[in-house]
């Protein structure tokens, strides 16, 4: 717009320029009165034309800031409308961070959760894992307690020939009745129980004690006899270790004997 306004600008000033070009041509050529008759009718149209220049040029700056108004207007708009949309993504982004460190939080404490519950899972089974060892024993000890209970009921009832050592809370006797070591070890077996280990002076009292009930030339086996895989060493038949030896050192020979027992001699 701008420059059509100065394009129309000058072309005003050309056309005033001409005619007074014009003007000094027709003073060359006419009288005086002529001349001023021209002059005047000359000014009167480059009046009116420069008035209706100027009513354009008017018309065309109006309509100019008309256009500069409007596309301020347009450009204001669209920064507010730019602003609110930059806010907008602002929020949305400060929302979705928001929701980004909650969730994260969230998942932290998840996993903090359940490495407890692992670490709580792992202590239960070892408890566990205790407890029934713990449990076992105490069944082995109470399976044992009702067979010692069962045996010591059955000899209460019948107690004929029978010895009480409260020692090592079980019974005693001599079966008078011919047999070689293994038969008498698998005699015992059968009614659940085991040829005598002696393992204190207590029960070795007691032994001698039985032993005195028996002809002297006679004897009875006792669980004691030679493993020949460690070159006739003797142990006990129920596995219990040889902690207590109470025989006379011609006695202890493990190359001549591979089985034991107890006679009283006077």
């Amino acid at each position: 717009m701008a420059v059509r306004l100065f394009i129309t600008i000058l072309l005003l000033f050309h056309q005033i320029s001409s005619s007074i070009q014009q003007s000094g041509q027709v003073d060359q050529f006419t009288s005086s009165i002529d001349r001023d008759e021209i002059l005047f009718g000359d000014r009167r149209t480059l009046k009116n034309e420069t008035q209706q220049e100027l009513v354009e040029t008017r018309g065309k700056i109006c309509e100019l800031h008309t256009e500069i108004a409007r596309k301020r207007n347009e450009t204001k708009d669209k920064d507010v409308e730019m602003s609110r949309l930059t806010a907008k993504m602002a929020q949305i982004e400060a929302n979705l961070m928001g929701r980004i460190a909650e969730t994260k939080r969230k998942n932290d404490d998840l996993v903090a959760q359940l490495r407890t519950q692992n670490t709580e899972v792992r202590d239960g089974k070892a408890k566990i894992g205790e407890l029934e060892g713990k449990i076992n024993a105490l069944q082995s000890k109470i399976s044992g307690f009702e067979t010692q209970m069962i045996r010591t009921m059955t000899l209460a009832l019948d107690p004929d020939g029978w010895s009480y050592l409260a020692k090592t809370a079980s019974w005693y006797k001599v079966i008078v009745q011919e047999m070689t070591f293994d038969q008498a070890e698998a005699y015992c077996a059968s009614r659940k129980g085991h040829l005598v280990t002696i393992q204190s002076e207590e029960e070795n009292d007691l032994v001698q004690k039985l032993a005195k009930t028996v002809h002297p030339f006679h004897g009875f086996w006792i669980g004691l006899k030679g493993n020949s895989n460690k070159e006739n060493a003797f142990e006990w038949t129920d596995g219990s270790s040889v902690d207590f030896t109470n025989w006379d050192p011609e006695d202890s020979d493990t190359n001549s004997y591979t089985h034991t027992y107890v006679r009283f001699s006077t």
